[in-house]
């Protein structure tokens, strides 16, 4: 019975080795990537809407990131934040006892809103803000309920009967709806759930094409002062 033997030369077994060795170097390249990419971050807007409470200071991941007075009605324009899992957190200015922390996930190259509300500025309300461009000719509005003693609230134009956006009680929030209430002067007001009773007004605010608005209802219902119980609009986009 025959017996066939393999037979490579010196110069193939060197070739053989090398592109051994090759192969072995381009996985352990494919393995590390010199190059990771960076997730991108998310935006993150601030707000001071919790009545009587004064000067705050606001954290994430422990690292302050209100650069001017967060007094109440104090807004904070978008800035960049790392993108996922952040712890956030209030106290009050120059103060180390926190009033309120939460847990909030933020998505990368998305866009965010946290209002510090009630009283004593012990509940943070997150909400995501979606900046897709609002229908042909219209803008996108939507409401928070901010006021802690006003119940549920419903938000209207003046001089209409129906309503624009319906029924949210204390830290509810709608979702953005495209309105065709725009133009130069329109009056905003906010009524008691269901009824006609009007409990708080905003006139003449500009309401643009193509812009992406928060209306949201501050203050209390009992106060006088500037506390009291009243209407805000932020310009999201």
């Amino acid at each position: 019975m025959k017996t066939t033997k393999n037979y490579l030369s010196p110069v193939a077994k060197t070739l053989v080795f090398a592109l051994t060795l090759t192969s072995i170097f381009s996985s352990c390249k494919k393995d590390k990537d010199p190059n990771p990419q960076t997730p991108k971050p998310a935006n993150l807007s601030i707000i001071h809407a919790a009545p009587g409470t004064p000067e705050l200071s606001f954290f994430v991941d422990k690292v302050k990131k209100n650069t001017k007075a967060l007094t109440y009605n104090t807004v904070i324009e978008y800035q960049s934040i790392s993108s996922g899992k952040r712890e956030l957190s209030v106290t009050k200015k120059d103060v180390t006892d926190i009033l309120v922390k939460a847990d909030a996930t933020l998505a990368a190259d998305k866009s965010y809103s946290v209002f510090v509300a009630d009283k004593t500025g012990n509940a943070l309300v997150f909400v995501a803000d979606d900046l897709s461009a609002p229908a042909a000719d219209k803008a996108k509005i939507r409401f928070i309920n901010l006021s802690p003693d006003a119940g549920s609230l419903d938000l209207a134009v003046t001089g209409k009967t129906e309503v624009l956006l319906a029924k949210k009680a204390f830290k509810e929030s709608t979702d953005f709806t495209n309105t065709t209430e725009v133009g130069a002067e329109i009056n905003f007001e906010i009524r008691e759930n269901g009824k006609a009773t009007v409990l708080a007004t905003l006139p003449k605010v500009k309401i643009e094409k193509g812009k992406v608005y928060t209306i949201y209802a501050k203050g209390l219902k009992a106060a006088t002062d500037d506390t009291k119980l009243g209407l805000t609009v932020l310009t999201n986009k």
